[in-house]
């Protein structure tokens, strides 16, 4: 099971994402901003995975990718922007990460994170009592 956290400041499209990823068995963490998932990293933690909208409230997702890229604590943490761009700035932004655009498919979504992260293991579909996660 992969720990996936996302930043996006639209509520609805993260707790979306948060309930997909969720039910396919991964854990999640989500941030409005930036500046959120920096204080979680400095605490010590990272992900396996870093979803990121590009348009933040506080900082754009390309800073938030160099601002990890020159760190070598966090270089090597797979990012993937979900976000509502332009294709010229998708393509652009698709040299520092992968790109799915605004409104996507979820199922894109998922093909994208298995892409970058191993997808969980049959054991994984399920919690602590045994019961299912889905």
């Amino acid at each position: 099971m992969a720990a996936i956290w996302i930043v996006d400041d639209e509520p609805y499209i993260r707790a979306a994402m948060v309930a997909v990823l969720e039910d396919i068995g991964h854990q999640t963490r989500d941030f409005s901003d930036a500046e959120s998932l920096y204080r979680q990293l400095v605490d010590g933690d990272r992900p396996d995975l870093l979803i990121l909208d590009h348009m933040l409230p506080d900082e754009d997702g390309a800073v938030v990718v160099h601002s990890l890229r020159e760190r070598a604590d966090y270089r090597d943490i797979p990012i993937l922007f979900v976000t509502a761009v332009s294709d010229a700035d998708a393509d652009r932004l698709s040299d520092l990460a992968p790109v799915v655009r605004k409104p996507f498919d979820f199922r894109d979504l998922v093909s994208e994170v298995n892409a970058l992260v191993p997808p969980p293991g049959p054991d994984a579909q399920s919690g602590s009592s045994g019961t299912s996660v889905r």
